[in-house]
């Protein structure tokens, strides 16, 4: 399992509500829509979780927007075996709420009365029912938009702020967030995938080393060599030599 937002859900929710109190309105989000609502409040430490009981279903996202029309706070209504008795009232409030999404079509007058009653029980619920949820790596859509848009540009070069933007982001949240996604900065992340497609290309004899460091990205044949050396730990030509006799 990649180290996400997956990790810390038993599964993450394919639908959510968004609850504008100031509008009276409480609306349906799904696909990439949702994705960034919840991206939006997972990055800012907004977004907790409320078991309710269930024989089956999925997870609910609750949103709540503030008076901008922004997304304030959410609730992850997680479902879970068991009986309603002995739990909190918060969760209870949680079933009710997910059997309106369900039933649909949404009645946004019930809805966001049941909604508005679940985020003020939710502030009185016990820490084993309800807990925030930890703010550090990507949501699963911006790491694949972030490695498609770096691998289309390896040989040519970016900047952070362009990645950042494809995730809708932040150049410094999305660096501590890259970094604890993919366990290195941005600029480790990058050597690496250029010296693996180097790699690659050091295999075919015909192409030399300085052709190499230029399709690669690379400074030059120097910077090229003395990055290989670090990270794979003998120099590209060595490195090629090597894997010539073992081809052979």
């Amino acid at each position: 399992m990649r180290p996400d937002m997956s990790v810390n859900f038993n599964a993450l929710p394919q639908t959510g509500v968004l609850v504008m109190p100031s509008e009276r309105t409480a609306t349906v989000q799904t696909g990439a829509m949702l994705n960034r609502l919840l991206d939006s409040l997972w990055s800012r430490q907004a977004l907790g979780t409320i078991n309710y009981a269930a024989t089956r279903g999925k997870p609910l996202l609750v949103a709540y927007g503030n008076e901008d029309g922004r997304p304030d706070t959410g609730l992850l209504l997680q479902p879970v075996k068991g009986c309603h008795e002995g739990l909190p009232i918060a969760s209870r409030l949680a079933a009710i709420l997910v059997k309106l999404i369900q039933q649909g079509p949404i009645s946004a007058s019930a809805s966001l009365e049941v909604a508005q009653a679940l985020r003020l029980a939710s502030s009185t619920v016990p820490p084993e029912s309800s807990q925030a949820v930890p703010v550090r790596t990507l949501a699963p859509w911006q790491r694949e938009q972030a490695v498609a848009f770096m691998d289309a540009r390896l040989t040519e070069g970016f900047t952070t702020p362009d990645v950042a933007a494809q995730c809708g982001m932040s150049s410094g949240r999305f660096s501590v967030a890259f970094r604890m996604s993919f366990g290195r900065s941005i600029r480790q992340w990058v050597i690496q995938r250029r010296i693996e497609l180097a790699q690659e290309m050091l295999l075919r004899e015909d192409v030399t080393l300085e052709a190499v460091a230029t399709a690669c990205g690379f400074a030059g044949q120097c910077h090229f060599t003395r990055q290989f050396s670090r990270v794979v730990g003998i120099p590209p030509g060595a490195w090629r030599r090597r894997n010539s006799v073992a081809a052979a």
